[in-house]
């Protein structure tokens, strides 16, 4: 007996001992290889074994004495809610990043983030400012802030137009 996986051992009466390569299953002692099989009276290496979990926070690696490895990396990833940017790998997991900033500058609009839609600016009527001096009672329209009526630049006096300048307010000019 050669104590060899790899062969059949015999015994002739005229040639004595007598070891004959196999086919059989054997194991390389490579904890990386599946599949190994016999081979010219040797142990070869089979397929590689397998190692992707499938996890983006997690390295994947092989070594002969263990087989898969699976570390913990820092890795850039999506948890999945647009409302978060820069989401990082942390312990094995896809952790949050900033809040997506949903603001428009619109004063007429409430932004909000929904996690599958993205930023949501919906039309409000909060009272606003047109920026018009001559206008009055500023409300939010359809996310517009238009003015719903006129400031009243009458002086009381018939000598006098009176006018107002978006930018400027009331004033009297002589007749």
């Amino acid at each position: 007996n050669d104590n060899n996986p790899c062969t059949d051992d015999a015994c002739d009466a005229d040639a004595g001992c007598v070891f004959t390569p196999n086919a059989a299953s054997c194991d390389d002692q490579n904890a990386c290889t599946v599949g190994d099989l016999c081979a010219g009276g040797a142990c070869t290496p089979g397929a590689a074994l397998p190692c992707n979990d499938g996890e983006i926070c997690t390295d994947d690696a092989r070594d002969p004495q263990t087989g898969c490895v699976f570390s913990v990396n820092t890795a850039p990833c999506d948890d999945g809610d647009v409302c978060t940017t820069g989401d990082l790998c942390a312990l094995g997991s896809c952790v949050p990043g900033d809040a997506l900033v949903c603001d428009d500058g619109n004063p007429c609009t409430d932004d909000s983030c929904s996690p599958t839609l993205g930023c949501l600016h919906d039309n409000n009527g909060d009272p606003c400012d047109d920026g018009n001096t001559c206008t009055t009672g500023d409300v939010c329209a359809m996310g517009l802030c238009l003015g719903l009526g006129s400031t009243d630049c009458d002086d009381g006096n018939p000598c006098t137009k009176d006018i107002c300048e978006p930018g400027g307010g009331c004033g009297h000019l002589p007749v």
